[in-house]
């Protein structure tokens, strides 16, 4: 294997494990409740830390590939994978009911943006892949 490897074969793994790491910590979602059970968006939270995660390893995969139609479908499937996560904070999974509660406010305008990140360098490689002219 002599494929030159760059920066942005790596971007989206990156971003993704940023992702994981930011919703769990930085960017939590609500805290405990005072009887020591969770609300609803902790449980949209553990789903974004593990989607990540998963896109974080899947992601990887691509930069080592040859085959252009491999690369470029599982960068296809990572870009939907980033909607997917994307959509999970308050319209796949509810979150809290009041609008002002921390995982409306922090979690969900991170999930968002760092999944417009990611769809952007997912893109811009699945359009490096499948334009390629070796294969």
């Amino acid at each position: 294997m002599n494929k030159k490897v760059s920066f942005m074969d790596f971007l989206p793994s990156i971003l993704a494990l940023l992702l994981a790491i930011g919703t769990v910590t930085v960017f939590k979602a609500c805290p405990k409740k005072p009887d020591g059970t969770w609300m609803r968006c902790h449980h949209v939270q553990d789903m974004v830390f593990i989607s990540s995660l998963i896109l974080t390893a899947v992601s990887l995969i691509p930069a080592f590939l040859g085959n252009k139609i491999a690369k470029f479908s599982l960068l296809l499937f990572c870009l939907l994978a980033t909607v997917l996560i994307m959509l999970l904070p308050g319209v796949i999974m509810p979150m809290c009911m009041m609008k002002s509660m921390r995982c409306y406010t922090v979690m969900q305008p991170f999930v968002r943006s760092m999944s417009v990140l990611l769809i952007l360098a997912l893109g811009w490689n699945s359009f490096k892949a499948i334009t390629k002219n070796n294969d």
